[in-house]
């Protein structure tokens, strides 16, 4: 993994792509007006639409792969750094760091996109940001201590709340967790959950109180979970040695890398 991290977006990316003439027509919407119902049409892909982020990433690699020839390197790089309008990238050393925020810049440029908001936690060349938490694709990602944490921010339970399916599932969900940092602590509610649909509990029901208990436990050992964090960048030498645990039970199966 790369020493000096690189994170920026796409200003207003969705707006930069005019929808075709012809498929406008799919994009109309109505405007409440005293004169009457006005019928409007989008003539840009609209932010929300399932089929919006595949023509962002479409557009985003046919730039990629017809840019300048000086700007290969860089284009070859970007096209593994995007996820939408999030570019996430790495390098070695800060004269790259540098050079790599420069080429991306004017690269994107020419597909009329403006890649901006850099942030690195090496400070450097055109970056905008390398201190204090920012947050990459749900992950917080600390620019000066260089690691990695989610946010496991809770509404506090009272005693009278009623504890049901439909609560256990929103909170679980609420635990944006992409690379799989707080999986250990997420698997027992997600087993629960399992229970519960071989149950036929309903979703407003309110659970046995031996089911109750297991969620409360792990309701109340959450908070730890805020100061868990992990290393961005792991080192990789000739003495660098990865081992791999596996475990399997008729319920779960994982897996760590260390």
């Amino acid at each position: 993994m790369y020493p000096i991290g690189i994170s920026a977006y796409i200003e207003k990316a969705f707006l930069m792509l005019s929808v075709a003439p012809k498929d406008r027509d799919f994009l109309r919407f109505f405007f409440p007006s005293s004169e009457g119902r006005i019928v409007y049409r989008h003539c840009r892909v609209v932010f929300g639409v399932s089929s919006s982020p595949f023509l962002l990433n479409a557009s985003i690699m046919h730039l990629l792969e017809n840019c300048q020839p000086q700007h290969e390197e860089v284009a070859q790089k970007l096209k593994s750094s995007f996820y939408v309008d999030n570019c996430v990238s790495g390098v070695f050393n800060t004269d790259e760091q540098g050079r790599f925020i420069e080429h991306a810049k004017l690269i994107m440029l020419n597909g009329c996109f403006n890649l901006r908001g850099f942030e690195s936690n090496v400070a450097g060349k055109n970056v905008d940001r390398s201190s204090g938490d920012t947050s990459v694709l749900g992950v917080i990602w600390n620019l000066e201590t260089d690691t990695l944490k989610c946010c496991t921010d809770m509404d506090t339970l009272t005693c009278e709340t009623k504890i049901t399916k439909r609560l256990i599932l929103a909170i679980v969900q609420k635990i944006f967790d992409p690379i799989g940092l707080l999986t250990p602590a997420t698997l027992l509610l997600k087993l629960l959950i399992q229970h519960l649909w071989k149950m036929k509990i309903a979703w407003d029901s309110e659970l046995s109180p031996k089911d109750v208990n297991v969620f409360l436990k792990w309701f109340r050992d959450l908070y730890v979970l805020k100061d868990v964090t992990l290393s961005r960048c792991m080192i990789i030498n000739s003495t660098s040695e990865l081992h791999v645990f596996v475990d399997a039970s008729r319920r779960r199966m994982q897996r760590a890398s260390l």
